[in-house]
């Protein structure tokens, strides 16, 4: 639809408006004053820019938007008013009604269909932007709640799961539903948890990586290993997780694990 409004705007641009001129007996017009022509015309052009850009948006925006549009339009028909009287020396159209001179009929209706075709157009074109941002909108929320879906079925999946580890000479059971990422630190494994504290193992981070379902947590980093369902946002260097307020780094030698993950 936007392409067929920008064809449009080209035609009646283009084509249709400065065909309109011929419309009327403006050849002496054109003849004695071509600079006040084409005065009038970039006047003709800057109201439907207003128009099209500014106003006919405004006039989506209630009644408040609805007055300024009016009021907008009655200076436009003033300052064109004020062109009308410039003393430029043009013969008058006996035949006109009430002795109007052919340039300023002209210059009024030219005006007239200006604004009839920009207002429209731009209220049509201002809906159809916020129909496009509403609908990109619902789809971004659409995306969001299927990816929020798709974790939680991923977190249930090892919900009731648990990992057991040495710790202070305990045994911790560890439900990997509660973790958010393990850190290696030397030959220890720091698991960090939801709303427990961290728990710090004697045990080198690739035995915890065998010991957690395979395909449901990822290392990626040689000190990092993130439950996949976790990830919120990814580049090539760090990971965003939900849960976790600092990102943390993807080591280069990871990097395929991330992607296959």
């Amino acid at each position: 639809m936007k392409n067929e409004l920008l064809v449009t705007d080209i035609i009646f641009c283009i084509v249709l408006l400065p065909g309109m001129m011929f419309l009327f007996p403006t050849g002496e017009w054109i003849q004695w004053h071509a600079g006040y022509v084409l005065a009038y015309m970039l006047w003709l052009y800057g109201v439907w820019l207003l128009c099209r850009r500014a106003l006919g948006p405004i006039m989506l925006q209630g009644w408040r938007g609805k007055v300024t549009v009016m009021g907008v339009l009655f200076l436009v028909g003033v300052v064109t008013f004020l062109m009308t009287l410039t003393n430029v020396d043009f013969p008058r159209d006996p035949a006109a009604v009430g002795n109007i001179q052919p340039h300023v009929r002209a210059m009024w209706i030219l005006l007239l269909a200006v604004i009839a075709y920009a207002v429209p157009v731009g209220m049509l074109a201002a809906r159809l932007e916020a129909l496009t941002a509403e609908k990109e909108a619902d789809e971004a929320l659409d995306a969001a709640r299927e990816a929020l879906e798709t974790r939680r079925a991923e977190a249930e999946a090892v919900s009731g799961e648990e990992i057991c580890v040495k710790s202070d000479y305990k045994t911790i059971h560890i439900p990997l539903s509660a973790i958010q990422y393990v850190e290696g630190r030397n030959n220890y494994a720091c698991f960090h948890l939801d709303h427990r504290e961290d728990v710090v193992s004697q045990i080198p981070l690739k035995d915890v990586l065998a010991q957690l379902p395979e395909g449901k947590f990822l290392r990626i980093h040689r000190s990092y290993i993130v439950p996949g369902w976790r990830i919120e946002k990814r580049t090539a260097t760090q990971v965003r997780l939900l849960g976790v307020d600092n990102p943390l780094p993807v080591g280069r030698a990871f990097k395929d694990n991330l992607n296959n993950g």
